[in-house]
């Protein structure tokens, strides 16, 4: 799933050449080959635009005080590991994935 800016054919050729992603890109209404993107794939982006607001706002991730890239590499998978926890207590307690703020909250 992608982002309306990746839209351009060059940029989808050049993606699926170098990396092998087919890339889906929801179409703008003033395209002439203009199609409904469907609901399943609505709801799948909803949901990782859902979680980059996540990490941006509830774990500071825009902010960036490491030095050397292990660094961030560590502050990277120290805050996907723990997005990753609070989703699988949202689900063992049966509540949706994507309220991970009130994960501990009993």
């Amino acid at each position: 799933l992608g982002d309306r800016a990746y839209i351009s054919q060059t940029v989808q050729a050049d993606l699926f050449e170098s990396y092998q992603v087919k890339l889906k890109v929801p179409f703008r209404c003033n395209q002439h080959e203009y199609r409904k993107y469907s609901k399943k794939n609505r709801s799948k982006r909803q949901m990782v635009e859902t979680v980059f607001a996540q990490l941006c706002d509830h774990l500071n991730l825009k902010k960036n005080y490491a030095k050397t890239y292990a660094g961030i590499v560590a502050r990277l998978t120290s805050k996907l590991s723990g997005v990753s926890i609070l989703q699988f207590i949202n689900f063992q307690n049966g509540n949706r994935l994507s309220k991970i703020k009130h994960a501990l909250s009993f």
